[in-house]
């Protein structure tokens, strides 16, 4: 396993919670302090009474860098070896967790180990002292904080264990970066993002209440959490179901430091987006979203939106979120059918920039509907990824952006024509395939086949019905990627390579949509 080395002050629990982790981590534990007192041939008390600290932090520097070098499982470093630039240096690139403790528990704590050479004069003002001074040196390389004030060893072995498994995401944008959690257990930190918000708005589906309230029992007391359920599905994504929300933020009070929190699918993530870009001209909104697609697709990017008679997500703004969520143990309840419509994002994703998606999916397509599976988390992983770098350099779809489009011409076609009746990512299946078949037509790559296996080994539709040409002709003419009355698509020049295009004829659109209906 991959080096993690526990960090903290005096009493924090370095030692005893690091045997614990590696215990529950099946790997190896070591600790600083121990080889330095071995390599001394004496206590660590004595080497600070016979050599001085200066010494002590000499052995201690070469201690930590052999160990680093050596060891691969759960390292606990002593409460002052952050002190060291060059021992910060070593941590930059490891993944290091910083123990939290209050002064009043680290003093009894300490005050029961004898051997600790700087606590033997005035314990609890030393102990201030140092937790103040290294403090900013702990968070510096700290990659997961954790307080273990009033709490036992397996708990905080659990909650560390988890953490360790979550990955992190973020989306450098054009305005304010936010991470990504992915991981199990992932919406328990929602704390961590409140702010400065006294009061919380869960916006959610008869669906996902129970999550709702849980989520809303995650807030302290001092901030107040309203739920207030949405329709279902696309038909809560409206001007109207909107308004209604506004009026209930505006009942309750909330002012620009709440916060909008949106626990559901694709259509609650783009409603809950919405309404809080709206209110009060802005407010922040995490996501924590329950579906594979909600996930990868509309919880990332910050675009927020409504439909209309006009078509899908015409009414929106721009309005990246503070956090998303990305909880994979609420995907253990989904129907395959549900995972595999989400996956139609994650397969769009491998052929415009991740190929190794294709790879992980046509290995193994049964364990990428197993929600519990490794396999399932990398793919969310590398989809989000691609998305982040994607809207990190364009967030208002000024260019690049447009290439998370491929397939999405002929897939919101469909959607509308179908009353939104269709899942999003079984339109979006049926787009990439419409679009393989421009991309040969029009003389780049031929990945039909490729497009048609992946998609079918995972059951998602490759085809649509034959005569509803000039419908579905009718709608892409008011696709969003158009200019005037220049149409566009994003097709591929080869794999990984998107384009952006308005050179494609109706004629070689007519023909790419006989070809999908044959």
């Amino acid at each position: 396993m991959a080096l993690v080395v526990i960090v903290g002050p005096p009493g924090s629990g370095k030692t005893t919670i690091g045997r614990a982790l590696a215990a529950a981590l099946d790997a190896p534990f070591r600790d600083v302090d121990a080889d330095i007192a071995d390599a001394a041939g004496k206590p660590i008390p004595d080497i600070f009474v016979d050599e001085g600290e200066e010494h002590f932090r000499a052995l201690e520097r070469e201690a930590v860098r052999r160990a680093v070098a050596e060891h691969d499982g759960v390292l606990a470093l002593g409460g002052g070896a952050v002190l060291a630039e060059s021992t910060r240096k070593l941590l930059a690139d490891l993944t290091v967790v910083h123990l939290r403790v209050d002064l009043g528990e680290a003093v009894k704590r300490t005050e029961i180990d004898k051997g600790r050479p700087l606590l033997q004069v005035n314990p609890r003002a030393t102990l201030r002292r140092l937790m103040d001074e290294r403090l900013p040196l702990y968070r510096e390389v700290e990659t997961i904080a954790i307080d273990t004030t009033g709490r036992d060893v397996d708990d905080l072995t659990a909650e560390i264990k988890a953490r360790l498994a979550t990955r992190t995401v973020e989306v450098r944008d054009a305005e304010t970066p936010y991470p990504v959690l992915i991981g199990r257990g992932t919406t328990d930190r929602l704390p961590e993002f409140l702010g400065k918000a006294s009061r919380v708005a869960v916006l959610h589906t008869a669906s996902t209440a129970p999550l709702a309230e849980r989520v809303g029992a995650l807030c302290p007391d001092d901030v107040e959490a309203t739920l207030m359920e949405l329709p279902d599905a696309e038909a809560g994504k409206t001007v109207g179901v909107a308004e209604q929300v506004w009026e209930a933020l505006g009942a309750e009070g909330f002012t620009r430091t709440d916060l909008v929190v949106g626990v559901g699918g694709g259509a609650v993530t783009d409603l809950a987006g919405f309404a809080a870009a709206c209110w009060l001209r802005g407010v922040a909104v995490v996501h924590v979203p329950t579906s594979l697609l909600g996930a990868v697709d509309a919880a990332v990017g910050g675009k927020t939106g409504v439909n209309t008679a006009a078509g899908k997500n015409l009414v929106g703004a721009f309005h990246p979120p503070r956090a998303v969520l990305v909880d994979l143990d609420h995907f253990t309840t989904l129907p395959k059918r549900d995972l595999a419509a989400g996956l139609a994002e994650v397969v769009k994703a491998g052929f415009i920039a991740d190929p190794v998606i294709l790879t992980l999916l046509e290995a193994d397509p049964e364990a990428a509907l197993d929600a519990s599976s490794p396999v399932v988390a990398e793919l969310v992983e590398r989809a989000i990824a691609v998305k982040a770098e994607v809207v990190g350099s364009d967030l208002k779809e000024g260019g690049r952006r447009a290439i998370l489009n491929y397939g999405h011409t002929f897939a919101h076609a469909i959607e509308k024509l179908e009353h939104y009746r269709w899942r999003h990512g079984d339109a979006v299946a049926v787009g990439m395939v419409y679009a393989a078949h421009l991309n040969a037509i029009t003389g780049r790559v031929d990945l039909v086949d490729r497009t048609k296996q992946v998609l079918e080994s995972i059951g998602l539709p490759t085809t649509y019905d034959a005569g509803r040409w000039d419908d579905i002709l009718k709608v892409m003419k008011i696709d969003k990627k158009n200019v005037g009355a220049t149409q566009r698509f994003v097709l591929l020049d080869a794999l990984a390579k998107p384009v952006v295009v308005d050179d494609v004829t109706v004629e070689q659109q007519r023909e790419a949509y006989e070809m999908l209906t044959a």
